[in-house]
């Protein structure tokens, strides 16, 4: 029988999932004909072994990364096995959680990325709790990561993608830019400089070993974008460390004039 791939959602619904903590990816996978392993893995974070004409494959998954990569991770794997199934997909860091940032179109691996997110973070759940949440800001990233399970990188993401408030997440290492997300209300031209300015609160806490930021801080514009008039506008911040050489920064339009036409 030929595969019909189904959606996130559709599997969630057809499994009667209906809220967070419901959702167990062993038992989601094991579902969908998926049984997984927890092993050391060399040279990668998860892989695929899947026989299409049986409908059975074998997820394994990197046991010494932490809980939450792994619940990644996985929910990424169930994304290949529904989107691409009968290949043999070895999956690393940069594939599982990246950016996305593929030419040439929807890759593979942002695709089972997207997946994963729609698994984890289901639109038709986080909407409903998001309305408790007058403003975006990383107090609520971190309550809805905390309830999801998710990391506060993956649920800022995702929280971004949804258009809660018009934003930006960028990602930044000590060399420099390494990735950005934006809202789509977003203009264009607000792509964040390729350097972090000393004056935003990311450069604080990247170099100079400063707190994750306790609330959001209004700068002027011009601190984060290279755009004509950008000093003349403000824009809201508030950044968190992920490891030694990665920060994250949140960012919140304050004007309409960074929104597209």
């Amino acid at each position: 029988m030929m595969h019909r791939p189904q959606s996130a959602e559709d599997i969630l619904r057809g499994l009667a999932i209906c809220s967070p903590e419901e959702i167990d990816l062993e038992e989601i996978a094991f579902c969908q004909g998926a049984k997984v392993k927890y092993r050391e893995l060399d040279g990668c974070e998860a892989y695929l072994l899947a026989d299409a004409t049986l409908g059975r494959a074998i997820i394994s998954i990197d046991e010494r990364a932490n809980p939450l990569r792994q619940r990644f991770s996985l929910a990424h794997e169930i994304g290949h096995w529904e989107r691409h199934r009968g290949q043999l997909l070895v999956c690393s860091k940069e594939d599982i959680g990246g950016s996305g940032s593929r030419k040439n179109g929807v890759s593979r691996e942002k695709a089972a990325n997207q997946f994963a997110a729609e698994l984890l973070m289901p639109e038709f759940m986080l909407k409903p709790i998001l309305r408790d949440y007058r403003r975006f800001n990383m107090h609520a990233v971190r309550q809805l990561a905390s309830t999801f399970n998710t990391s506060k990188t993956a649920m800022a993401y995702r929280l971004v993608e949804m258009e809660k408030e018009p934003c930006i997440l960028a990602a930044y290492s000590k060399s420099g830019y390494v990735w950005h997300i934006s809202s789509k209300s977003i203009g264009h031209q607000w792509w964040p400089r390729r350097f972090l300015d000393p004056q935003s609160n990311a450069y604080s806490i990247l170099f100079n070993g400063s707190r994750d930021d306790a609330t959001m801080s209004d700068l002027d514009a011009d601190t984060w974008f290279d755009v004509p008039g950008a000093d003349r506008l403000e824009i809201g911040e508030q950044s968190f460390r992920v490891h030694d050489d990665l920060v994250m920064a949140l960012l919140v339009a304050r004007s309409e004039r960074m929104l597209a036409d």
